[in-house]
């Protein structure tokens, strides 16, 4: 009998994602500090060594950054570049919604000089 519960269950379960839950601005910007800072720079500009090797992308250079979507912002967070060579992929970390508030309320709010900090 319990057979038949559970074979329903995992069939449905691979397909899903664990979702953690929503992040908060103050929070994405701590992720921000944590784990991107390295190649873009605490305000965003990517004028660290490692920014500058990799190519990082200018938050701060407002001509550049609207060449760049939202959603392709937000594909790049998700999938990394170069097989996570150049960036890791962020999808197991941040949930889309996540994402998408990383993109619009730091990402785009970033200020060439001021640090992204909670």
């Amino acid at each position: 009998m319990r057979w038949m519960i559970l074979i329903p269950a995992l069939v449905v379960l691979p397909g899903l994602r664990a979702q953690t839950p929503a992040k908060s601005l103050s929070e994405l910007k701590t992720f921000f500090a944590a784990n991107c800072v390295k190649c873009h720079g605490s305000d965003g500009s990517a004028h660290t060594p490692e920014g500058k090797k990799l190519g990082g992308f200018d938050f701060t250079n407002a001509k550049e950054a609207a060449k760049e979507s939202d959603a392709d912002m937000a594909k790049t967070i998700r999938k990394g570049l170069f097989f996570g060579l150049r960036m890791p992929s962020f999808k197991d970390r941040l949930s889309e919604d996540d994402i998408q508030l990383l993109v619009k309320e730091v990402l785009r709010k970033a200020e060439k000089g001021k640090a992204i900090a909670p």
